[in-house]
Order: structure tokens, then sequence, then C-alpha cells
């Protein structure tokens, strides 16, 4: 029954924390993404201790806000303390509070149970940093953002931090080589969040953008967009057209993207080699791509609701090849 109820408080400090964005909000700088595993956390956590019979609301009294939550968290913790998920989450919990000592005392709990864990030693480091007097990367930190990207050398979010750090300290052209190796891992929405940080660190290690490297002559492709009237209304101000051309098959970065503002319909526009965002997948180097254009209502490169969306049209590379895209959708 123990073991249950400690689950039964970690998932609602989990439930309270999605249905309270403000709190949320405030420390999306530290999920650049949106990479952590909560989820399989909290499923192996009910697989491993469930009890129906706890379910029965005799048995519990569910809280009724976070920090009754985290409370009722607290005093499980504190007859099963060896539980690293409790310690995790009440970390994270923590942490989404900007709480930011008791977040990095709650995660040094669990990483004093489970010290090789990438994704955990990652997230101590992170609230280290936070908990920081100066907000600056504490040795201990840093050595565990190398310990991770030394033991997996493709782990995001360790090559993320590990590249702030070295930003940080004063080492940019380390800071570049690092989210240069991040960069072609990553989605291309958030890569292209990553890329102005990229070139920033670049520009202070006295190194060009990436998209000003000299680019080897190739094919250009033409693309005219056009807007359904129907949609003209739905177009504010700050709306932003992405044009990509991506791989056959859809699979990582685009390998050509332009970002314009979103008026002027029809517009015609070419891609090529020179908008890619890395030089090992240029647009010479495909068969055939889709080309397709979304109008972002927020700016965002990522797709969101209500954003305007057309239909995707595989093109044939050739220098002279056209596609024409018309925006007729409206993202779900």
């Amino acid at each position: 029954m123990t073991s249950f109820l400690i689950g039964a408080a970690l998932l609602v400090v989990l439930a309270l924390a999605f249905v309270l964005p403000p709190l949320w909000r405030s420390s999306r700088g530290s999920a650049l993404a949106m990479l952590l595993a909560v989820p399989v956390f909290t499923a192996g956590l009910y697989y491993a201790v469930g009890e129906p019979d706890a379910l029965d609301p005799a048995n519990v009294e569910a809280p009724t806000t976070l920090e009754g939550a985290i409370a009722q968290l607290e005093r499980r913790l504190a007859d099963e303390p060896g539980s690293v998920e409790g310690w995790v989450l009440l970390g994270r919990s923590r942490m989404a509070q900007q709480r930011w000592t008791e977040a990095r005392d709650a995660f040094a709990r669990a990483y004093a149970i489970l010290p090789n864990e990438p994704d955990l030693m990652v997230e101590y480091a992170d609230a280290q940093m936070r908990a920081a007097p100066d907000g600056r990367f504490p040795d201990s930190a840093t050595r565990l953002l190398e310990q991770v990207v030394a033991a997996a050398p493709s782990h995001q979010r360790g090559l993320f931090f590990l590249g702030a750090q070295r930003l940080q300290a004063g080492q940019p052209a380390e800071a570049a080589e690092v989210w240069g190796r991040l960069l072609p891992l990553l989605d291309p929405q958030t890569a292209l969040a990553l890329k102005p940080q990229l070139d920033q660190a670049r520009e202070l290690a006295g190194l060009a953008p990436l998209e000003d490297a000299p680019v080897a002559a190739g094919p250009t492709i033409t693309v005219t967009v056009a807007l359904a009237p129907a949609l003209a209304e739905q177009v504010g101000d700050g709306s932003v057209l992405y044009v990509f051309a991506r791989t056959a098959d859809g699979a990582g970065l685009p390998v050509a993207v332009k970002r314009l503002p979103a008026t002027g319909f029809p517009l015609t526009l070419t891609l090529s080699d020179a908008d890619g965002l890395m030089p090992a997948q240029k647009l010479s180097m495909q068969s055939e791509v889709r080309v397709l254009a979304r109008i972002s209502k927020s700016g965002d490169a990522a797709a969101a609701p209500g954003d305007l969306e057309a239909t995707a049209v595989t093109l044939a590379v050739a220098d002279g090849a056209r596609a024409e895209l018309v925006i007729d959708q409206v993202l779900p």
C-alpha cells in the first residue's frame, strides 16, 4: 500500500504540473525540448507497484493543489527514501516552481541512488547551475555533463547544456564545436531554434556563421506559393511564411528552408544549397525532395494549431525545376 501511495502522489504531481501551465512555461528554457522521459518513469512505476485497491478514495485523500501534492510526496519519500522516481519528480516539481535549491537537493538524492543514468545526470547539472548564486555551472555540474557526452556522444540535452557551459565559461569555439555536433541530431524545428545560438558562438570565436560558409554550385528550384482567398483574413501582421525542401522520406533536417514575411501572395522564390542548414545535407545531394509551405502565426518554425499550410509536393531535383503550392489548410 505504501508503495502505491508514493506512485499515486507522483501521478498527482505530474497531472497538476500539466494543468498549471504558468508553472511549466516558466521552466521551458531548461527543457530544449522536450526531451525528458516522465511518461516512461510513470508507466514503469505503475506496473511495478500498482495496487487497484489503493484507488479506493477511502484509502488515499487526493491533494487539490500542487503544493499539497508535493507535501504528500515528501511524506511518502520520508517513508521510502530509496524511490529514485519520487526524488526525480520532486526535483522536477521544484524546478517548475523555480525553487532551485530544493530542486537541486532532490536531484542529488536521486543521483545518489542512480549515479550513472544520463538523463538524470543532465537534470542534476541543470539544477546545480540554476541554484548557484552566480547562475553559472559549478565544476561538479560541468563534470557531470562531460561524463554524459563522453559516454553518450549523441545525448541531445547533454550536448546542449555542455555547449551552454562552454559559452558561459568564455570558450565560444568549444561551444560552437559542441553545438555543431548537436545540430544534425535535432528535428528541423529545434534545429532552427538552436542555429542562432550556434552562430553567436561562432561569431564570438571569430568564425563565420554556417549560412555564410562557401556553398558549391548546385541546382536551383523555383517555388510559387499562393494563398487560398478564404484564408486571407487569418493571416496577421506578424505571421511568417516558411518554405521547406525536405528529403523524400521527410527524415532529418530540411535540406533547404526560407523564412519570409507572409505577405504579397502569390509569391515566387528559389531554393538552393545556399538555403541549407548543414553542409553535409544539401539540396544538390537529393534526387527528389518534398516541398511544403506553412504560415506560422506565432513566427516559430514549429507547426502549431491554427497555422496555415499547403499540401506538400514531391519534386525531382534539377536546375530550373518548379513547384506550385497553395496554402489552403488550417492545422487542427
